[in-house]
């Protein structure tokens, strides 16, 4: 390909100088220009995948994301609630840099993927609300407080013991406990939860739903309703008779 574009020269100087990166990225229009060239991204794209120089390869995958964000070109989701597109765009970066060996700088821009994904994964988002809040309003008081889900209480005077013996079974179990994920939250899993409680049940005796929730990033009726739904009962099913 050849390098002489003044666009790919744009880009090289970036690359190499953190004072020119500064002065691209303070220029939308142009960073929209260059993401339209197709040489231009492409040899950007090409820079990213490059295994003789490591350090050039993250320089240009950080680029690349500076510039989608620096082009004003990402949808910025029109009528969408403010918290679900924060989600769905948290999500969709995530998606970005998992899969971003799967895109086509000949198909689309930068951009362009990333904008449709981000309308798919906005759908996602706004569906599973819409699921957890009929699974909220079916719900019966019932079995929403029904103490009988929560695992037994350590006996009084093995209170620590007992809590020391549940953190090494929950954590000789990781097959079955960290592949139950909560599924708007995939990077929320059983077991981390579980042994996350007991620890702070080993040092105060008690824990909060809404410190725990805010320390991962959820709702903490979502995360209170998973563990309650699917952390328990698998837990419940490791403790001897």
């Amino acid at each position: 390909m050849c390098n002489n574009s003044p666009l790919i020269g744009l880009l090289q100087a970036a690359l190499n100088n953190p004072i020119e990166s500064s002065r691209l990225l303070q220029q939308p229009k142009k960073l929209q220009e260059i993401m339209n060239d197709i040489p231009a991204r492409q040899w950007l794209f090409e820079q990213a995948y490059q295994t003789d120089d490591l350090n050039q390869a993250k320089r240009a995958k950080d680029l690349i994301i500076n510039m989608m964000r620096s082009s004003r070109s990402i949808w910025y989701g029109g009528g969408v609630l403010p918290d679900v597109y924060s989600e769905a765009l948290s999500r969709t970066w995530i998606w970005f840099m998992e899969h971003f060996g799967e895109y086509n700088p000949v198909l689309a821009s930068f951009v362009t993927w990333f904008n449709r994904r981000l309308r798919g994964m906005i759908l996602d988002v706004i569906q599973e609300r819409a699921k957890e809040q009929r699974r909220r309003l079916n719900l019966s008081a019932d079995e929403e407080d029904n103490e009988s889900i929560y695992p037994p209480a350590p006996e009084p005077d093995r209170w620590h013991e007992t809590i020391q013996e549940w953190l090494e079974l929950v954590g000789n179990n990781s097959h079955l406990l960290s592949n139950c994920r909560m599924q708007s939250h995939p990077h929320v899993n059983c077991q981390i939860l579980l042994i996350e409680m007991l620890k702070v049940l080993v040092d105060s005796g008690e824990f909060s739903w809404d410190d725990l929730a805010q320390k991962y990033g959820v709702e903490p009726l979502a995360l209170k309703r998973f563990c309650k739904t699917r952390c328990f009962p698998l837990f419940r099913k490791l403790l001897p008779e």
